[in-house]
């Protein structure tokens, strides 16, 4: 017997990507300014355009708003670029930096460095997961393969990378471009065998 939702999928008028895309570009674009609790239905309706109604009818809530946002924004990451360790690990960092920085914005950053939304840092901890993990899968089988020093541990080392970006945006206000390139270039050194 078919669910609910596919009961009435049929219905009415075909559900608009483009509208969902600017729901959502407008929820990030709140969210980067404001931290998540600028992230209303109101605000996102008059932010992207769309009708406040319409908006309703896709979301329960603005936390469903923001979920949705966010998992469309960072689709889980793919097979990393690059030939050696070194390259796949600062892609993954690249990656994952771009989340914090490109996603969640200050607005963002600042809620979960302030824990000021629990439930928001959740959804995005939750989010963020793959990225995370596809980070320390790359440290972990690199040093199984004898790439990297055998006991090396893979959560810290991302630890260590994650904290070097919010390190580096809290003294200086920004990350430069090749930022991750010197991080990595650093710590490989403590990273590869002796």
């Amino acid at each position: 017997m078919p669910d609910r939702a596919d009961a009435t999928r049929g219905r009415g008028r075909p559900r608009s990507a483009d509208t969902d895309r600017r729901i959502h570009a407008a929820a990030l674009r709140l969210l980067a300014d404001g931290g998540p609790d600028a992230v209303t239905v109101e605000a996102v309706a008059a932010t992207s355009g769309v009708a406040k109604t319409t908006v309703y009818r896709r979301y329960d809530d603005r936390e469903a708003v923001l979920r949705a946002a966010l998992v469309e924004a960072m689709t889980p990451p793919s097979e990393p670029a690059g030939e050696t360790t070194q390259q796949k690990i600062r892609w993954a960092l690249e990656q994952t930096w771009h989340q914090m920085s490109d996603v969640l914005g200050r607005g963002g950053l600042a809620a979960i460095l302030g824990d000021s939304s629990p439930r928001f840092t959740d959804v995005f901890r939750g989010v963020l997961t793959p990225y995370a993990e596809a980070l320390v899968g790359l440290v972990r089988a690199d040093a199984d393969a004898g790439e990297l020093r055998e006991d090396l541990d893979p959560d810290l080392v991302v630890t260590l990378f994650i904290g070097a970006y919010l390190g580096e945006l809290l003294r200086r206000g920004r990350v430069e471009d090749g930022f991750s390139e010197r991080c990595v270039d650093l710590l490989w050194r403590t990273m590869t065998r002796p």
